[in-house]
């Protein structure tokens, strides 16, 4: 129960990072889909020629990534979805693979302390945007995807 609680507290979080940074009047989405990094596949961490899902406005799943809770909401024009996973690998594993399969410039935080976390972006406020918090959660990295159209 308690993970639930922060996990959905997280999804709100991110959530609100996106409404928030979706009101920013830069945008750093000139990347164009071949610069993407391709999609990596579980085993080898090798690169595809895939189109990366980043190129188009959306987040990557995280290789074997489980699903833990998602959601979404709409209202008056606006919609939001979004999505908790946990992996068994490191932060730094994880944190190491969306920096290779998001766009260069995607990333908009990284944090050590208290708590080790990254925040990468992608999408613009019009069609749409997509930002993934990688936060540790006991000894699970925790993955949360958020979509925002406003």
């Amino acid at each position: 129960m308690r993970f639930l609680k922060m996990s959905l507290v997280v999804v709100a979080a991110a959530l609100a990072i996106t409404a928030c940074a979706s009101k920013s009047s830069s945008n750093d989405q000139s990347q164009s889909s071949a610069d993407a990094s391709a999609a990596a596949s579980p085993a080898d961490n090798t690169a595809t020629t895939a189109a990366s899902p980043a190129a188009a406005g959306e987040a990557p799943a995280y290789p074997g990534a489980t699903t833990e809770a998602s959601g979404s909401s709409s209202n008056m024009g606006q919609s939001s979805a979004g999505t908790v996973m946990t992996s068994d690998d490191s932060f730094d594993k994880v944190y190491a693979w969306y920096q290779k399969n998001m766009p260069s410039g995607s990333e908009k935080s990284h944090t050590t302390a208290p708590i080790e976390s990254a925040v990468f972006m992608v999408g613009d406020p019009g069609s749409g945007q997509t930002s993934v918090t990688i936060t540790v959660s006991g000894t699970k990295t925790m993955i949360t995807t958020a979509k925002v159209k406003m």
